[in-house]
């Protein structure tokens, strides 16, 4: 059994929503990658500590067999914000920091190369409930509100007759259906509207921050009361979010890091975003300008290792989590672990998730099927995000979702292999609409000049990625070049080309673009990509309404 873990372990304080959807925004718009990489540094030290691992004997259904078919079954899923699968020792990590999340890669199902559609957080997880691209679904940022003539997987389920339940600590989806009042004014007045949309179809809506969310979702389903008939239990993890590390326990936050480090951001009064969204290349920068520290390798070491505390945080919370379910309601649920989004962590000078490369958006989704024999099996072939609501519902024997862009994939779950010629396709889309609706705190001449370039139209970059390959269409950079945050503290201007083309196989990193030396490779993957483009209906944004209120 996982060891009983004291609440200590979540005191950090919640996330204010406001500052993080704002701040990423802001990231989105204005960050411009450097030009030299952070080499960030990976400490060979394995950490013994850690929660013991499930004990897996009897938790699944006897007579299991190659049909991954769950008729009737229960679901529970987990949604991890900013997850790097790569920092888990059954991703090749070197530190002990997943010794549950790796159980379940044991015991389940993987999808290696889990490629969701955006980096920003209630976009990218709308694709997963909508099984549609943004652009097609019409939600395309913080402000969106779904159409409700998209069909959406909470209420899909709902209506077969499933209690669904919403229960997470991600402020950026479900702050307004359950915040105080205070809070929702704060958000209204930002545009950052999205739990109006994610709340459809479930019965329980519930902000539970990263204190609550043990207690809370393990009573839940270790109440007879509340698994009396099939039910949809989704929890959104924010605890790997900036300021990393902020909701572990403070006894363990050092307990990835090298000893002694005494680097610039100790000298710093918190790492917080505020502190690491001014990291660029080898400089962290002053707010305003003007004024640069260097930024080494032991610095970039020591964030990546306040992010593996957080991780290791949330695998407790997952260990704790299995080993809590009574044995007869494992038997009768489908558990699915997966990545909302992915962060950069010094791969292209930067710390965040501003962009779409592989760092941010290629995932892992984990499936445990008790009534699935396939036990450990790894699948390389690429999934996308919009795969995972026609592929639920199709293994739980249920009507198909009409109009997806995604597809059931529940054949691949049954091989173990899927298609190696699948294209996944992603959008970057910048969140201006929705920050320079609101323009306080920034400088002036900056917001001026923004504001200037409002009045054209505004796209967003598109890409593709083969098993191979990977496209970006930098259809932005025209406003990009004119307006970078990186630019504005540096004073070093910014150019990018409109095509980049990274040879995964060489350079999974995506540090050299390949674009001039394969002309072949460009020209095919362009008209690929184009003709998805042209796919895409126009989208009307729709706008949550704001409260001029205050609060």
């Amino acid at each position: 059994m996982a060891r009983r873990r004291s609440k200590k372990g979540w005191t950090g304080p919640v996330l204010v929503g406001l500052n993080v959807a704002v701040v990423v925004g802001i990231g989105a718009l204005l960050w411009e990658r450097a030009q030299t990489p952070v080499d960030v540094l990976r400490a060979s030290t394995v950490v013994d500590e850690g929660p013991a691992p499930v004990d897996w004997d009897g938790r699944f259904a006897e007579g299991a067999d190659a049909d991954p078919t769950c008729a009737g079954c229960n679901v529970v899923m987990v949604s991890l914000d900013i997850f790097r699968p790569d920092h888990m020792p059954c991703f090749g990590y070197p530190k002990n920091t997943a010794p549950n999340i790796c159980a379940m890669v044991d015991h389940g199902v993987v999808f290696d190369n889990f490629i969701v559609h955006a980096y920003q957080t209630p976009v990218s997880q709308m694709t997963l409930f909508t099984g549609r691209y943004a652009s097609s679904s019409g939600f395309v940022s913080f402000a969106s509100l779904l159409s409700e003539d998209v069909p959406y997987l909470p209420e899909q389920l709902h209506n077969a007759g499933y209690q669904t339940i919403a229960m997470g600590s991600s402020f950026e989806v479900m702050t307004d259906m359950s915040a105080s009042e205070s809070a929702r004014r704060r958000f209204s007045k930002k545009g950052l509207n999205p739990g109006l949309s994610f709340g459809r179809g479930f019965d329980r809506f519930v902000f539970t921050g990263n204190r609550n969310l043990p207690t809370d979702s393990i009573g839940w389903l270790q109440s007879p009361a509340n698994t009396q008939r099939p039910f949809f239990l989704w929890m959104i993890l924010g605890t790997l979010h900036w300021p990393y590390g902020s909701h572990s326990d403070p006894a363990v936050r050092e307990m990835f890091d090298e000893p002694g480090y005494d680097g610039v951001l100790a000298r710093e009064r918190s790492l917080n975003f505020d502190v690491v969204s001014r990291i660029y290349g080898d400089r962290l920068y002053d707010k305003k300008g003007g004024r640069s520290v260097p930024f080494g390798p032991e610095d970039g070491a020591h964030i990546n290792a306040r992010y593996d505390v957080g991780l290791w945080t949330v695998d407790q919370f997952v260990g704790e989590l299995l080993a809590s379910v009574p044995p007869d309601v494992m038997k009768n649920t489908v558990f699915i672990l997966h990545g909302v989004h992915g962060e950069d962590l010094g791969e292209h000078g930067y710390f965040g998730h501003y962009d779409v490369f592989d760092t941010e958006v290629r995932s892992t989704l984990i499936v445990l099927n008790p009534r699935h024999a396939a036990k450990g099996v790894r699948i390389a072939e690429q999934m996308e995000g919009v795969d995972l609501a026609p592929t639920l519902l199709d293994v739980l024997d249920l009507s198909p979702m009409p109009n997806t862009d995604g597809q059931s994939l529940k054949s691949v779950l049954q091989a173990g292999k899927g298609d190696p010629d699948r294209v996944a396709f992603f959008e970057r889309i910048p969140l201006w609409e929705d920050i320079f609706r609101h323009k306080g705190g920034m400088p002036k001449a900056f917001v001026d000049t923004v504001t200037a370039l409002l009045d054209a139209e505004v796209v967003g970059d598109t890409g593709l990625r083969t098993s191979r390959w990977k496209l970006l269409h930098r259809k932005a950079r025209a406003i990009e070049e004119q307006v970078s945050w990186y630019g504005w503290l540096s004073g070093t201007p910014v150019r990018r080309a409109e095509w980049e083309l990274y040879d995964l196989s060489k350079d999974p990193t995506e540090q050299h673009n390949v674009a001039a030396a394969h002309p072949e490779v460009l020209q095919g993957l362009q008209a690929t990509l184009l003709q998805w483009e042209d796919s895409l209906p126009e989208t009307k944004r729709e706008w949550a309404p704001i409260d001029s209120s205050g609060g």
